[in-house]
């Protein structure tokens, strides 16, 4: 105790307390004061956090970017299908021109274009051009259009842009669905790679034993030198081990951070009884579940929709765009001469009577289209049978590799076991000690890459079902 240590108030009692003669003074007081203050405030921030897989898996689907870019994706599409719902309304257009005319603007009457009279003669009796003068004037333009056969085409447009909104959909499904595979995938490899360290951590304190009754014995010549040097061998060998296991710990954390969104030196604990084996299916529940849940057969669905849309909105080309329209036009200070306001209504009519058999073609390109994408959708759903069949038998590969694995771990350790208490007997030598040891180490670095294996196995058949949770 630094802060303590020559202070007149102060004794140290026989049993090693502290005893205070007196009340400790102010600046004591105030010391002790902001340190429990600092303790008890101390950010959350600085504290390592437990995580679950399911909480680890909910952060990253909240904060994860690139998620995040493909939502942004579909609030556009969903932006484009409001954009096609709109072309049913009427359209409002209006035109306005204000301008000086540069040349006279008349009418020339001809005489007696108006008519010959038998009392009045030709009017007019002579030919009469009527002019207005050179001034700014204004001419307005405004019209009103109801589409009328144009309603199909734009009922098909709406339904093309709501397949926008489909594959955005499903292009978030399966970002989300890779995000999640690779926090299933570091938070396994954390959690083998810390049962991997805490057996290190032991196997470090047995060679330390080891080394220290080796070297007591060593000491008392009932032991070879050669013996001390072959366990200290060992020993640096598994402390480099344990030290090796610092960067991927390190480094897988630190990516698990940042699919979260969080800081990526941000301290965390996983919680390894929230990871949960995968129950064992079928062969073709697997498939089924695939089948409905993968995003690249949805995607695939999608696409055959839309060709399907695109050759309906090729054939509905030929239809005559047919509205009903208003118009009116006035002009102010224009001329004299002409109408100052015009206006209209009645229906209006536009065809394209002959094409050289451009919307043939363009239908048949469309209708090539669709078959294309149906081929597609079938070769899709083989492509996903194949990679579930084959995480399939990767799974059970890796939970057959764990039980080897685990079975020789045990072997290797009551051998252990064994021949250590023979040794204490007297009844082994200490290389054969140094040789099991070597062994169960190897074994267990077997048997922690087995449940690598089989953790990564089980979250890549995860998603080979189509599986986001």
């Amino acid at each position: 105790m630094p802060l303590l240590a020559g202070r007149d108030d102060v004794n140290q009692c026989d049993d090693g307390r502290w005893a205070n003669r007196k009340r400790p003074p102010s600046l004591v007081r105030r010391t002790l004061f902001t340190v429990g203050v600092a303790s008890l405030c101390a950010p959350v921030a600085l504290r390592s956090q437990t995580l679950t897989l399911a909480d680890a898996v909910r952060s990253a689907e909240s904060h994860d970017r690139s998620i995040r870019v493909v939502e942004l994706e579909r609030e556009k599409a969903l932006r484009a299908v409001d954009v096609a719902r709109t072309h049913r309304y009427p359209i409002f257009s209006v035109t306005a021109l204000g301008s000086q005319p540069l040349t006279q603007l008349g009418i020339t009457l001809e005489r007696g274009s108006l008519g010959v009279y038998p009392h009045d003669g030709p009017i007019p009796g002579e030919t009469t051009t009527l002019q207005s003068p050179l001034r700014f004037g204004f001419i307005g333009y405004a019209s009103v259009s109801q589409p009328l056969t144009q309603q199909y085409k734009i009922a098909v447009g709406i339904e093309l842009a709501q397949v926008g909104v489909d594959a955005s959909t499903e292009r978030i499904r399966a970002r989300r669905q890779g995000v999640v595979n690779e926090v299933r995938r570091l938070y396994y490899g954390i959690a083998q790679a810390e049962s991997g360290r805490t057996t290190l951590k032991a196997t470090v304190e047995f060679l330390r034993q080891l080394d220290r009754e080796t070297g007591q014995q060593v000491l008392q010549r009932v032991a070879l030198q050669a013996d001390l040097l072959n366990v200290k061998a060992q020993l640096v060998q598994a402390e480099y081990e344990l030290l090796k296991m610092d960067d991927p710990i390190h480094t897988q954390k630190e990516q698990l951070n940042r699919l979260m969104g969080r800081p990526i030196d941000a301290p965390l604990e996983i919680d390894i009884s929230s990871v949960v084996e995968t129950q064992t299916v079928s062969l073709a529940d697997a498939y089924a579940e695939a089948l409905a849940s993968r995003p690249e057969i949805r995607l695939a669905k999608v696409q055959q929709r839309k060709a399907h849309l695109e050759r309906r909105l090729a054939s509905a080309e030929r239809i005559p765009d047919v509205s009903f329209s208003l118009f009116a036009l006035r002009t102010v200070n224009f001329s004299s001469v002409f109408p100052s306001s015009v206006s209209s209504v009645g229906l209006q009519a536009t065809w394209d009577v002959f094409d050289w058999g451009r919307k043939r073609k363009e239908v048949q390109t469309k209708q090539d289209a669709e078959a294309q994408a149906a081929l597609e959708l079938q070769d899709t759903e083989s492509r996903v049978m194949v990679d579930v069949a084959h995480q399939y038998r990767r799974m059970l590969e890796a939970r057959k590799a764990v039980e080897l694995a685990q079975a020789l771990q045990s072997s290797n350790a009551e051998t252990l076991r064994v021949t250590r208490n023979r040794y204490v007997q007297r009844e082994a030598v200490l290389s054969e000690v140094a040789r099991l040891q070597s062994s169960l180490a190897e074994a267990n670095h077997r048997y922690t890459q087995a449940l690598m294996d089989l953790a990564t196995a089980q979250a890549d058949f995860e998603k080979a079902m189509g599986r986001d949770r």
